[in-house]
């Protein structure tokens, strides 16, 4: 029966091939494969010698849907491409391999009105899922949840907090960097904009208005969280005559960075430059530079944890000003 003649396709056994190999019904089969009802001793052994014959290969996902359990977690993210994002998920799969948990993954492309339909069709097939900086509206996450219960987020917070979270207190980074900034000495510094529906875009921004005021004026310029972003982003930040440039994240700041590299403009001694995340790039590029360090992999590790959670929690992680050769007082 596992014979196969040049040209043709592979044999493959299904469980019924398995069931009449061992002169037993399918449910059978199913019966001993998942262990979800006792069977005799005899059947067992029957089932399990077809098995082996055959080289029968259960379905993981038919057994999880019989079993109530997949062994398996998804997670959504808005771009894998981003160094950021890479990170969490290596911290989700590295917690969950220790359960011996697999991990699917759906990137949306920034693309909001797909993330509902990622996180949907992959609690079909899932333990639980985690979005990561999910941006869609608050009315969606929330009709979310009740569609998907078993969902966490990461950088993300919903109305009435119904989701359990796990997220990076990005009011303080941004404070720390302001704080920094004003005591090097600088009064005018410009922000590039983060995606605007992106939920730390708005913590960031609540940053920048309680540290603006009199002797400390902060401009704005709409950019992105891409490194291509932040160089495209770099001429109209210099054209604000702000002597500091504080970049959405570390992707952005390192576009920055490689376009005032091909003006001649010198960082920190024409302009200061910072960053937020503390990816590995920004300690490897000259000048090294100052950001705010979030444990990224700590974030997916924690994201795995509140899986289990009893009832809806959030974590909340406090980021710490790391200060480097990119920022100096103005000249």
């Amino acid at each position: 029966m596992g014979s196969e003649r040049a040209g043709e396709r592979p044999f493959r056994a299904t469980i019924n091939d398995v069931a009449r190999e061992a002169a037993v019904s399918p449910a059978t089969v199913s019966r001993v494969l998942t262990g979800t009802k006792a069977v005799s001793a005899d059947l067992e052994r029957r089932v399990r010698a077809a098995v082996e014959r055959l080289g029968y290969r259960p379905n993981p996902a038919a057994q999880g849907l019989l079993r109530g359990a997949t062994h398996t977690i998804g997670m959504v993210v808005p771009d894998l491409g981003n160094p950021y994002f890479a990170e969490v998920l290596k911290g989700v799969t590295t917690a969950a391999e220790a359960a011996d948990f697999r991990t699917l993954v759906s990137d949306t492309g920034e693309n909001p009105d797909a993330e509902c339909a990622a996180a949907l069709e992959l609690a079909r097939w899932t333990d639980g899922v985690v979005l990561c900086s999910p941006r869609m509206p608050d009315a969606d996450l929330a009709a979310l949840a009740d569609r998907a219960p078993r969902l966490v987020c990461v950088n993300r917070l919903g109305r009435g907090r119904t989701v359990p979270a796990v997220v990076v207190d990005f009011e303080a980074g941004v404070a720390a960097v302001c704080r920094h900034l004003r005591g090097l000495g600088h009064h005018r510094v410009v922000y590039l904009r983060g995606p605007s529906r992106a939920w730390s875009e708005r913590a960031r921004q609540r940053a920048l208005r309680a540290a603006a005021g009199p002797g400390f004026e902060v401009a704005q310029v709409p950019c992105g969280s891409g490194d291509l972003d932040g160089y495209r982003a770099a001429d109209a930040a210099l054209a604000t005559g702000a002597t500091a440039v504080v970049a959405f994240s570390d992707h952005v700041a390192l576009g920055v960075l490689a376009r005032l590299d091909e003006l001649g403009v010198g960082v920190p001694g024409e302009v200061s430059l910072t960053g937020f995340d503390d990816t590995s790039l920004s300690r490897l590029v000259s000048p090294r530079l100052t950001t705010v360090r979030v444990s990224k992999q700590d974030l997916g590790r924690r994201a795995w944890e509140l899986l289990g959670a009893p009832a809806p929690d959030v974590i909340t992680i406090a980021p710490e000003l790391v200060v480097r050769a990119s920022t100096a007082p103005p000249r």
